[in-house]
């Protein structure tokens, strides 16, 4: 009997230490609160005029017994930039469907991460207990550029009394490279321009590219003709940025002076 009696004892020890240990664990789970933030944390590539939701699982209300009110939400969540700078927004709260929505004042800025923040011990649920931190980030999707690129030539067009040596640049704000995959260079940019007189001859000419300054110099072979008009075409579909856009058609006419 005693024998069987320690047995027994050490039994009902080991479930005893057994519960003890698992109680802050069950502690800790009963204080879980479950919010639910939507968009998702992480969520990436969201428009630019999103708002955020955040929704509770239980009723909830401030510390001080006192109900939520947009006001009061006001003074709790946070919203602020990558930089940490806040965010000006305004708040819904809904109190039977338990969710509070954070609207941005605008739209946020496009390809920048934000963080919404609801800070601890600020609430309390049903059962008395106070909430811990919350955050959630989203980023806003980086815009999409569909611009083509455009040279800025010069003469510019319709320029008159253009010295007989002057030289033509056609200057891009954006890097560019060639379509074909080809690199380019002054010895694959020939194609890129053609030059033609008032009558619609062809004029033999040179063309260097300088990579730093994303520019084309066109010079023609010799000189301009004195009191002549000059046509500068760039010619379309032959150059790409880095988004993908190709280059327009572009025109230029200028006229000579005397010398």
């Amino acid at each position: 009997m005693k024998k069987g009696m320690s047995r027994w004892l050490y039994v009902v020890g080991m479930l005893v230490l057994m519960m003890l240990v698992a109680q802050p664990a069950l502690g800790a789970e009963r204080n879980a609160w479950g919010i639910k933030a939507t968009p998702a944390d992480q969520s990436v590539d969201l428009l630019p005029n999103i708002r955020v939701e955040l929704t509770f699982p239980e009723k909830v209300r401030l510390l001080n017994n006192k109900e939520l009110t947009n006001q009061s939400w006001m003074s709790i969540i946070q919203l602020t930039d990558s930089k940490k700078k806040k965010v000006p927004y305004t708040v819904s709260w809904n109190k039977n469907l338990r969710t509070v929505t954070i609207d941005p004042v605008g739209n946020l800025e496009a390809g920048q991460t934000f963080k919404v923040t609801l800070p601890a011990k600020k609430l309390k649920n049903e059962q008395g207990q106070s909430n811990p931190e919350f955050s959630s980030t989203f980023s806003i999707k980086k815009p999409v550029d569909t611009i083509a690129p455009r040279a800025t030539i010069l003469p510019g067009h319709g320029a008159k009394q253009v010295k007989l040596q002057e030289k033509v640049t056609l200057q891009f704000a954006e890097e560019v490279t060639l379509v074909s995959g080809e690199i380019l260079a002054s010895k694959t940019a020939g194609p890129l321009v053609r030059i033609t007189d008032e009558v619609g001859t062809s004029i033999a000419h040179t063309i260097t590219w300088n990579k730093s300054k994303r520019m084309l110099t066109v010079k023609p072979k010799g000189k301009w003709q004195p009191h002549q008009t000059y046509l500068i075409e760039l010619v379309p579909g032959l150059l790409r940025d880095t988004a993908g856009n190709n280059n327009p058609l572009q025109r230029s006419v200028f006229t000579t002076g005397a010398k």
